[in-house]
């Protein structure tokens, strides 16, 4: 599971890569994001059991 703490942790203007094999992840995990002020760089990707959501750190 990712950690909102952690990402508030990184500098402003990172842009990362989360990976998750939870199911619902697919929608939680764009939804939380947002909710937090994240940005999506990407439509969340799933490639077999993986889902990538790559995320930007506001500035």
């Amino acid at each position: 599971m990712f950690s909102l703490e952690t990402l508030s942790k990184l500098e402003k203007g990172t842009v990362v890569e989360i990976l998750a094999d939870c199911p619902q992840s697919f929608t939680s995990v764009p939804e939380e994001l947002v909710k937090a002020g994240y940005e999506m760089v990407e439509p969340p990707q799933k490639t077999g059991p993986t889902l990538r959501f790559l995320v930007k750190i506001p500035d």
